[in-house]
């Protein structure tokens, strides 16, 4: 049973973590000193070595614990449909329902991706993919014919499409007027099914 010291040291712990992850999303890893986010946890700047030994430590709790990948996924479990279209429209829908929830994560991809290089990417992949296998098992057990023939292939490029979307989507959306924040998911996800090029077009000619 843990003691009450220990609960307090839990309890600082992620506060550490929930301070560095809003100062992280507002101002960046770089800009964000430890002093920082002591101030912002509530407790003093010598204090924090005692949970953690230095920022690397901490931005790597922080995206374990509000990495999107890791918030966001778990909703692919309750993925409904008949045909890979259904699961891959009803997957892409709720994973941005939850992206929409939840505001700052996409900062943090940026985040991994430019000031920390990716270097967490990796250990992200191996602690998340339990989280999609039922997801895939659903899509690949549909009796469709699916080009790649590799599971992890096929979601690594239906993530990628689903970045893309929210990224992009910060930008044009707000020039788009009437332009349908579902419609526009709805489309990027048909052109992640079936590609760019209208079906029986020659290459090049496309209508």
């Amino acid at each position: 049973m843990p003691t009450a010291r220990t609960a307090g040291g839990e309890a600082t712990r992620q506060a550490i973590i929930d301070a560095s992850y809003g100062l992280f999303t507002a101002r960046g890893y770089h800009a964000t000193s430890m002093r920082d986010i002591a101030a912002a946890a509530g407790i003093t700047a010598g204090s924090i070595y005692n949970h953690f030994s230095d920022k690397e430590q901490i931005v790597k709790e922080v995206l374990l614990a509000y990495h999107p990948f890791m918030k966001v996924l778990p909703v692919l479990q309750q993925v409904e449909g008949q045909t890979v279209s259904e699961l891959v429209h009803d997957a892409a829908r709720r994973i941005m329902h939850e992206v929409d929830a939840n505001p700052g994560v996409l900062n943090l991809v940026a985040i991994e991706l430019v000031e920390l290089k990716g270097q967490h990417i990796q250990e992200l992949l191996e602690t998340m993919f339990p989280l999609v296998r039922g997801f895939l098992t659903k899509v690949y057990s549909s009796g469709e014919a699916i080009r790649p023939p590799v599971p992890l292939t096929f979601f690594r490029a239906f993530l990628g499409q689903l970045l893309g979307y929210a990224f992009t989507r910060m930008v044009l959306d707000n020039s788009q007027g009437a332009y349908g924040a579902e419609a526009g998911l709805d489309e990027f996800i048909d052109i992640f099914l079936y590609g760019v090029l209208a079906r029986g077009a020659p290459q090049g000619e496309a209508k």
